[in-house]
């Protein structure tokens, strides 16, 4: 009878999943077809979108690699908190302080061995990441401050304070160029890139980003930590009455989530720009929500969702380079498929408002 039960437990599970993942591949058909609209009625070729995700995938697979990376592992970010009913909008600026840690240690870092400078470079970026996460945690939990607010208003500050150190402390001057930049970081902590697959910026950061999704996946379904933020997402009054303490878990998800995206900083810094520019982050932690919500917080969905994103990316930059159609249109794809997720999650309960409201009427 048990054996039965769990099988067709696993069953539903197996539907819903399929079910959830037919939603969201309508969602993409239809973003694309309002891309397409657009770019008609503009006087564009309203293949152009399509056509430039099949050059990215075929063609060009180390660019829809190279923005993939990032995309993913900020989607993770966001995925981790999204499951605890936590909203962490400050992905971005936790990324920058991931990277700002990350370049400081590599420039301290300048003989050491290889792999040992990786990891300390990796380590200060999860680090500076998770500590700067950990400040809206402590602001919600101690004087139930809105994360949303919070954690966006913190992006603006890691932001300026990037900005601070490559225009002062930190900036080269080597070189004369008026460039806000650091400078070159050494050799030994650059990560490498993917060998067949060059001569691109595709680097093992896309590794590093599945088996952060392969990791995460396993905490939801076989650890105590995942099982603790998904009932107090589910219903934090009822976990406290189980023994959970929601707080607690706050301030985990939101370590961890801090920490994801010092890995983004800590890549972006180490395998493509070798330096840390100012405002070389373009909105990572804001499409990673987007990633997250494709996916329906899903850790394997993040890894297709982060590589369609990727793709689209990649072909909108290559459509800018060999036509006239702008690279704008993957935010306009971005925003219909925004647009159509919330819609969906607001439908049901537009429903029950207007049957409440003939139920009042009636009386």
């Amino acid at each position: 009878m048990e054996r039965r039960v769990r099988d067709w437990l696993a069953a539903a599970e197996m539907r819903e999943s399929l079910e959830i993942s037919a939603r969201r591949i309508g969602m993409i058909i239809l973003a694309l077809l309002f891309a397409a609209i657009f770019l008609k009625v503009s006087g564009y070729p309203p293949s152009a979108v399509v056509r430039g995700i099949f050059l990215s995938l075929t063609r060009d697979a180390a660019g829809t690699v190279r923005w993939a990376t990032p995309l993913i592992l900020s989607g993770l970010a966001v995925c981790v908190t999204y499951k605890a009913e936590i909203y962490n909008l400050g992905v971005d600026g936790q990324l920058y302080m991931g990277a700002a840690a990350a370049t400081v240690v590599a420039l301290l870092l300048p003989d050491a061995d290889p792999f040992l400078s990786r990891v300390a470079v990796f380590a200060a970026a999860m680090a500076a990441g998770m500590l700067f996460a950990l400040i809206p945690a402590l602001l919600k939990v101690y004087l139930d401050t809105n994360e949303v607010v919070s954690t966006m208003l913190l992006n603006f500050i890691a932001a300026l304070y990037v900005d601070y150190l490559v225009t002062g402390p930190l900036r080269d001057t080597s070189t004369g160029a008026n460039l806000n930049a650091s400078p070159i970081i050494p050799r030994n902590t650059w990560l490498p890139r993917i060998s067949y697959l060059a001569p691109s910026s595709a680097n093992v950061g896309f590794y590093i980003a599945l088996i952060a999704a392969v990791a995460i996946a396993f905490m939801f379904k076989k650890t105590t930590l995942g099982y603790e933020i998904k009932i107090v997402g589910a219903n934090s009054r009822f976990a406290s009455y189980g023994g959970i303490r929601p707080q607690r878990t706050t301030l985990q998800v939101m370590g961890l989530s801090g920490a994801i995206a010092g890995i983004v900083g800590a890549v972006e810094v180490s395998a493509v720009q070798h330096r840390l520019l100012a405002g070389f982050n373009p909105d990572f932690g804001f499409d990673g929500i987007v990633v997250s919500l494709l996916a329906n917080h899903n850790p394997a969905g993040v890894v297709f969702s982060g590589l369609f994103f990727g793709a689209l990316k990649n072909g909108g930059a290559n459509m800018e380079r060999i036509t006239d159609v702008p690279s704008a249109v993957t935010k306009i794809v971005m925003a219909i498929i925004i647009l159509t997720i919330s819609a969906r999650a607001a439908l049901p309960k537009l429903r029950q408002m207007l049957k409440r409201s003939a139920r009042g009427d009636n009386a």
